[in-house]
């Protein structure tokens, strides 16, 4: 499974990137997952109405990761763990961790800090 971190996304709009090329053989395969923070993160910083009509049906075409109660208490717990360690990273992104730890995904981004999460698989892109 993978998950691909929301600045990747940006990136790949800003560079207007095909993003059903780029993800098309995992899409075949359902191996991409999203969850609601990557979503609003994304569509929130698209400018144009088609963008945000692709990145619709590009994020409909994933498996999307439950966010509800017990959810939260899990991102509330790592963010307390990796507090306690000095490793302060922003909500979002552990929310995101979080996301990709339960479903046993490689997390795809250029964020360093995302190195910092225990027993998360991580995948830097340039």
């Amino acid at each position: 499974m993978i998950l691909v971190d929301s600045c990747v996304y940006i990136r790949w709009l800003r560079d207007r990137a095909d993003l059903f090329a780029e993800l098309g053989d995992h899409l075949k395969r359902g191996e991409l997952i999203t969850c609601g923070v990557v979503r609003a993160e994304v569509l929130r910083g698209v400018v144009s109405v088609g963008a945000r009509e692709r990145m619709e049906l590009l994020f409909a075409a994933m498996n999307e990761m439950s966010m509800g109660p017990a959810f939260w208490s899990e991102v509330a717990d790592l963010a307390w763990e990796l507090d306690r360690r000095g490793e302060v990273l922003p909500l979002t992104d552990i929310a995101i961790a979080t996301c990709a730890r339960k479903a046993g995904a490689t997390v795809i981004t250029t964020d360093p800090h995302f190195k910092k999460v225990p027993g998360l698989k991580v995948r830097s892109v340039v």
